[in-house]
């Protein structure tokens, strides 16, 4: 049997998406099921983007890191822009415990930078 190739399985993928986004539109999904779906794909393109990097080893490690770093900050600038546009309400009270880890972030990125790290 041949191997499917990865324009295949990314359309079957692009398939389960599209069948979850039904169930979450008719009320079916419920939420944690979601968020662990999420959490599962946020490993595979950080796997993949390590595949993709040619990183083996120790440097993997290193490239998670990066990574997770690099994500961080594209996702911070994402919701800033949505909060300035106003696509995003500024009245969600989620936003008092993104400030406040936010806040804890910048002092341990003062801290360490601090310490030579």
């Amino acid at each position: 049997m041949a191997e499917r190739s990865y324009v295949d399985q990314l359309a079957t993928l692009n398939s389960m998406l599209r069948a979850i986004e039904v169930r979450v539109a008719l009320g079916r999904v419920p939420l944690e099921q979601l968020e662990n779906f999420k959490s599962m794909l946020d490993d595979l393109r950080e796997r993949l983007w390590g595949l993709l990097s040619g990183v083996e080893g120790e440097d993997y490690q290193g490239f998670q890191e990066r990574f997770r770093i690099r994500r961080t900050a594209e996702l911070c600038r994402a919701l800033s822009g949505h909060l300035r546009s106003g696509s995003l309400s500024g009245r969600l009270p989620e936003l008092s415990g993104l400030k406040v880890a936010a806040t804890e972030l910048q002092e341990s990125i003062e801290r360490f930078r601090g310490h030579g790290v």
